[in-house]
């Protein structure tokens, strides 16, 4: 173990010496993130995120909303979901690092809020409106590693990153007939990105020293417009299929900051390379996206499968700036050396996304069902990007719904699990990598209430 950690750290201190050799490289020079983008992880309902969020073709009164619009034409009577989701337990293991461990943080799920007007709160007969403020995407997590060779040859890193996105909608579902049904919805997706890294280090030896310090601090908040079209079709009796196709977002207001430090003794030269702009160009892409569901009614029991596309957003600068990196060279008794040079934009390369999930109920009771689903959730992430982490994800749930007149509850238990490559050193084009493994496992408490007037 101990010349396994001796071999990391050759090649982290190899990498991070080229890397400080010269101020330019330490421009691209981040520490990196645990920022996870994934699309689809967050499933509110009632019963819906108990089934993989397996509802597309299903999808009926408040969370349709979320799912499909066009199934609020089944809905008769107003309704009001709140879904608490419940809690998660996440737990993050890296490879690598001798002297890693398990990190874990225990947090409440995204909630959902989402009321569905029927027939006596309108009047109309065909026509139903939603609306509804759910989190369509939520992470937040911190890592903490570190390697001691010896007294004089360490390595330490930590970050602390969240990645959210919160999402008004408003909603309409048509019934043209008692088969067939149309929605469409608008919705409002505010994004937003936080990360705080650190990585340093010491390597001394009786010829020479060698210290480096990089911290990084910034974030970014975007609005966005995106249209939302769906369908449902029931067939024959046991046979449904739906449709949702999502515009790509329309980008309405953003905002950013972004500050990095980096510091290098080496020897007799001290470099400070400092960067701050409080006003940062931040932009973060909603892609196009599309999902098909086949729904199959058996009796007392529902199951349906799912499948969801998302495109890809391309390549393009998540953080730019006109701001100008601050350089500050001492050598030895010499007098400080100050110069400046351009901002690196940093570049986020992302990929189409298919995912999928299966889910179904068997009913036991008119009061008691039984639920579960299972989910794939693909990253958006491609190779190029040291912004965020490619985590391909696969997740299980199961747990039962309780219908008590016109209150309704659910409860459940979910396991996620996925790995990522972990390259702590950010800038691979230019020095050699330092390549681990972190694995991601989440278990998760779910509960939710709706109430049906």
């Amino acid at each position: 173990m101990r010349d396994a950690g001796r071999a990391v750290a050759a090649r982290f201190w190899a990498g991070l010496a080229l890397l400080f050799a010269t101020p330019v490289l330490a421009q691209n020079a981040i520490p990196p993130t645990i920022l996870v983008p994934n699309y689809d992880r967050v499933f509110p309902g009632l019963t819906e995120g108990l089934e993989g969020g397996a509802f597309v073709a299903r999808a009926r009164d408040a969370p349709a909303v979320f799912y499909n619009p066009a199934g609020l034409g089944l809905s008769e009577r107003s309704a009001l979901n709140a879904s608490a989701q419940g809690y998660q337990l996440t737990t993050v293991h890296g490879t690598g690092f001798e002297e890693s461990s398990p990190v874990s943080s225990f947090k409440a799920l995204p909630t959902f809020i989402g009321v569905a007007l029927g027939r006596e709160a309108i009047g109309w007969e065909n026509v139903h409106l939603g609306f509804a403020v759910s989190q369509s995407a939520s992470w937040d997590q911190s890592v903490r590693a570190g390697t001691i060779v010896d007294p004089a040859n360490r390595a330490s890193y930590s970050v602390k990153s969240s990645f959210d996105v919160l999402t008004p909608t408003f909603s309409v579902g048509w019934a043209l007939s008692p088969s067939f049904r149309l929605g469409a919805s608008l919705e409002f997706p505010y994004t937003s990105i936080s990360d705080t890294g650190q990585l340093s280090g010491e390597q001394t030896t009786a010829t020479s020293t060698l210290n480096v310090l990089r911290t990084l601090s910034g974030g970014g908040n975007v609005l966005h417009l995106v249209g939302v079209v769906g369908m449902q079709w029931d067939v024959v009796p046991w046979l449904t299929l739906g449709a949702v196709v999502r515009s790509p977002g329309l980008k309405i207001l953003t905002s950013g900051s972004l500050t990095y430090e980096g510091i290098t003794l080496r020897d007799t030269t001290s470099t400070h390379t400092f960067f701050s702009d409080p006003s940062v160009d931040f932009n973060y892409k909603q892609p196009f996206q599309s999902a098909v569901g086949v729904a199959f009614h058996i009796g007392p029991a529902d199951i349906e499968v799912d499948v969801r596309w998302h495109a890809s957003g391309g390549t393009y600068n998540l953080f730019n700036s006109t701001q100008q990196y601050r350089v500050t060279t001492v050598t030895g008794g010499q007098p400080a050396v100050i110069s400046s040079m351009p901002f690196s934009p940093i570049v986020y390369v992302s990929r189409q996304a298919w995912n999928g999930s299966i889910g179904g109920h068997y009913r036991l009771s008119q009061t008691v069902t039984l639920n579960a689903g299972v989910y794939m959730d693909n990253s958006p992430v491609d190779t190029g990007t040291n912004v965020f982490r490619k985590v391909d994800l696969i997740g299980v749930r199961a747990g039962g719904t309780f219908q008590l007149g016109k209150l309704g509850l659910s409860v459940g238990l979910g396991w996620e699990h996925g790995t990522a490559p972990d390259d702590l050193n950010p800038d691979p084009g230019n020095t050699p990598t330092v390549a681990s493994e972190l694995s991601m496992t989440t278990l998760s408490l779910l509960f939710s209430v709706s109430f049906s007037f």
